[in-house]
């Protein structure tokens, strides 16, 4: 009988930590909760190997405690590995200035290094008794859904976009699994239209310009930056990028075979401003009507610096265009319009909008997986309201779906 021991990621998103049991213990990712503060690690225990799904820290972000205990094989494939490790470091560096205790060290991120083994799509590998993969899940550069094959197959979505981006092509599925683990980020959500959702982002970017005002654009630094390069590309002349934003969109256009159309990224790539300097910086929104800059959920990162200084302008934009956690500071400024953290606070008087953007399959995307992969068992991790999507699955599909929270083990 194989178990599925979730660690993380039970009735929550954030720390995605699932165990397969078998002959041997097979970990499939291990991330870290960011949001709220203080960040919130995984209890791991020993393990046999490990298959990081991508390179998002709620994915890998506690990738290095996996071997404080010892060596073990860590399978991922070469994108996740360079941007996954970009960014434990630095969060690393951000944990140290807010004086947050993280459990591992560098030494510790060189030897996660040292140990990852490099897998492509579709490559089979062995852990014990399993034959794994890793299979393109759509959601941002070399995201993976992760295939274990063994008394049961079982099939991991991970974070999964049933639908094309302009980054990227859709996720890519198996025809049948015995049990599915799926994310269930938007279970209860249907998502706007793409197209018009774009369409959005483009008008409130015009409208900003036409008043000689900005728009700021706080985003993940991985996958959604050079999304909304990709939708802005028309612009691109008038776009500064900063923060990690910069590296990470240098790493992904390294690796094309990851994208859509890596010649048209790159072109967009020579034609943004690249702010490198404080000097720069002191300029960029007298000079550049568009700034995109991390952090996503303004958690940190120099989003927060534009922020601070575009706060008194009335025609100026804040465009989020990802998932916002309760209590992150992009929730609480897009419903009070008050920025806070631990160090300021203060009002913004520009217009403040949510652009649903998600590299996350919706409901209807999520509903067609299972209707796409014919499962027997179902278990919905990765989400806010897991127990009651996993309830309509049961209604929906006839079978077995289950919501378990942290520490729960299901036999299968």
């Amino acid at each position: 009988m194989t178990e599925i021991e979730i660690l993380g990621s039970g009735s929550e998103v954030g720390r995605s930590s699932i165990v397969v049991n078998g002959k041997k213990r097979l970990i499939m990712d291990c991330g870290v909760k960011i949001q709220p503060e203080p960040p919130k690690y995984p209890n791991i225990g020993k393990v046999d190997a490990a298959i990081i799904s991508h390179a998002h820290l709620d994915h890998i972000g506690a990738g290095p405690l996996l071997v404080k205990k010892g060596k073990i094989p860590i399978y991922m494939n070469d994108i996740t590995l360079e941007l996954g490790t970009m960014l434990i470091e630095d969060s690393m560096k951000v944990a140290k200035k807010e004086g947050f205790r993280v459990p591992f060290d560098k030494i510790d991120v060189k030897r996660f290094v040292k140990n990852t083994k490099i897998v492509r799509y579709n490559e089979k590998f062995h852990v014990g008794d399993f034959e794994c993969s890793l299979w393109p899940s759509g959601h941002i550069p070399g995201s993976s859904s992760v295939m274990v094959d063994g008394a049961e197959r079982i099939f991991y979505t991970a974070d999964i976009q049933s639908r094309p981006s302009r980054l990227l092509n859709p996720c890519v599925l198996p025809n049948k699994v015995d049990t599915l683990i799926i994310e269930s980020t938007y279970g209860m959500k249907v998502q706007s239209n793409r197209k018009k959702e774009e369409d959005r982002l483009l008008e409130a970017v015009e409208e900003a310009m036409a008043n000689d005002s900005v728009a700021l654009m706080p985003v993940f630094a991985v996958g959604r930056a050079q999304e909304v390069m990709l939708i802005l590309k028309d612009y691109a002349g008038k776009i500064a990028i900063d923060g990690m934003v910069k590296k990470a969109s240098e790493i992904v256009a390294q690796y094309g075979s990851y994208l859509k159309d890596p010649k048209e990224f790159r072109e967009v790539l020579k034609k943004v401003k690249f702010v490198r300097t404080d000097e720069e910086r002191a300029t960029a929104l007298k000079k550049y009507p568009i700034i995109i800059a991390s952090a996503g959920m303004l958690g940190g990162g120099w989003a927060v610096h534009y922020l601070r200084e575009m706060q008194e302008m009335k025609h100026a934009k804040v465009l989020f265009t990802g998932f916002l956690v309760e209590e992150s500071p992009g929730r609480n400024l897009i419903e009070t319009k008050i920025f806070q953290n631990a160090e300021e606070k203060f009002h913004v008087h520009g217009n403040i909008q949510q652009i649903e953007l998600s590299a996350h399959a919706d409901r209807d995307g999520l509903l067609d997986i299972i209707k796409r992969t014919q499962p027997k068992t179902v278990i919905c991790v990765h989400g806010d309201k897991c127990d009651q999507f996993a309830k309509d699955i049961e209604e929906k599909f006839k079978v077995q779906a289950f919501a378990p929270k942290n520490g729960e083990t299901i036999k299968i």
